[in-house]
């Protein structure tokens, strides 16, 4: 994919002609951090704060972010540099995958936090989205370092390990906290 960057105030205009659409990509079920106010998603990955903004087919807006911000955590984070409309080209030689890359044409694939994804897919369990993301939340509230203006970093798996079941009540997750904290201590400890 071809990108260009250019700096505005503490911004960031990234035009590219390949296969992106935020909508389909941060509201799809692969991630539950990200909220949509008017045009603009906001989310905390890897422990920063990002708003971004979809212009156009090919222009994306990074608010309040860096260079170099950009080139290690969001090009990586978006899968910006993987030529998707390849893979969807090969893709379309099979009718079912055609149909539905037609009809989903730029989801990308998030590289997300190995943790939080799999804690994420825990509460997933028996569930639908909002509850999903009302308990990621909660989560974050609760347990992530607060960064202001409502932004909590994810919980690191060594400090739920510290937690019991009953530490997640507030979360309001169910039988699923006693999986979170199993998980966040077999990772802290090494097991997995």
């Amino acid at each position: 994919m071809n990108m260009e960057i250019s700096k505005k105030s503490n911004d960031l205009v990234v035009t590219c002609d390949g296969c992106i659409n935020l909508d389909y990509t941060l509201d799809c079920g692969q991630s539950f951090r990200w909220k949509k106010e008017k045009d603009v998603w906001s989310a905390v990955v890897c422990g920063k704060k990002i708003k971004i903004e979809q212009k156009d087919e090919n222009t994306l807006i990074f608010y309040d972010t860096t260079e170099d911000d950009f080139e290690q955590i969001w090009k990586v984070y978006f899968d910006l540099e993987r030529d998707y409309d390849t893979i969807i080209s090969r893709f379309s030689e099979d009718e079912h995958l055609k149909t539905s890359s037609e009809a989903y044409y730029g989801i990308r694939v998030l590289n997300q936090e190995p943790w939080e994804a799999l804690c994420s897919f825990i509460i997933s369990q028996n569930n639908n989205i909002p509850r999903i993301k009302g308990i990621i939340d909660r989560l974050c509230e609760n347990f992530g370092e607060d960064l202001g203006d409502g932004f909590f970093t994810f919980p690191s798996p060594e400090k739920l390990s510290t937690l019991s079941p009953e530490d997640l009540s507030p979360l309001r997750a169910g039988f699923r906290a006693k999986y979170i904290i199993d998980a966040a201590r077999k990772i802290s400890s090494g097991e997995v």
